[in-house]
Parts: C-alpha cells; structure tokens; sequence
C-alpha cells in the first residue's frame, strides 16, 4: 500500500490535484490543508489531506484515484468534510506504520513547476 508521506502533502499546500472518479471522469481539487493527527503509538503516524472541491461539485465518501501535480498516484478513501470558503471539501486520513525508508523516498509529491 502506497499513501503520499505528510511532508510530500505539506510542500504541496496549494496545489492542484485531480481526483479520479469512479466512473472515469475526473475532478480537479485544491490540496488546501494537511494537517498532523494522533497516531495510536510510536510505530505509526497520522496527518490528513483536506481537498477543495471546484464551487457546485459535492462527492460521497468512496475511494478515488487521487494524482499529484507530479504524476505520484494512490487510491485513497475520502469522505466529505465541513466546507471551506463555501465549497465542499473531501478529506483523506492516513494511518499507518512509520515508514523506515527516509521520507523524500516514501509516498513524496512533486510540486508542479
């Protein structure tokens, strides 16, 4: 299983992602917040990443196919969130394992140029 590490989604604070929909069609989003969470122990962390939907598009809760301004891709279950600024908002929270790889190797995003 491969998740975007929260450094990657941090320095991508901004940028455009596209979310992959289950019927093939896609929607681009603004990675607008990726804050810290509380893992349950040491061995794991947890952050999120809060996705700004375009003005009139609301989504259910599903597993999408989101894609990085760099081309990095992950399937990531999101569920709608208060909105921001008026528009509806997805978020994605990761859980999992700390990885022992170093971070610019495990799950990084490219920024767009």
């Amino acid at each position: 299983m491969s998740v975007p590490t929260h450094a990657a989604l941090v320095a991508a604070l901004g940028q455009p992602f596209l979310l992959g929909l289950p019927d093939g069609r896609s929607v681009e989003a603004h990675l607008s917040a990726a804050p810290s969470g509380v893992p349950m122990d040491d061995s794991y962390v947890c952050y999120s990443a809060v996705f700004e939907l375009p003005a009139g598009v609301h989504l259910p809760q599903d597993v999408f196919r989101i894609t990085a301004p760099g081309g990095d891709a992950w399937d990531l279950l999101v569920t709608p969130t208060a909105p921001v600024r008026g528009r509806a908002t997805l978020t994605a929270v990761m859980h999992c394992l700390r990885s022992p790889e170093p971070v610019e190797r495990a799950g990084g995003v490219q920024r767009a140029a």
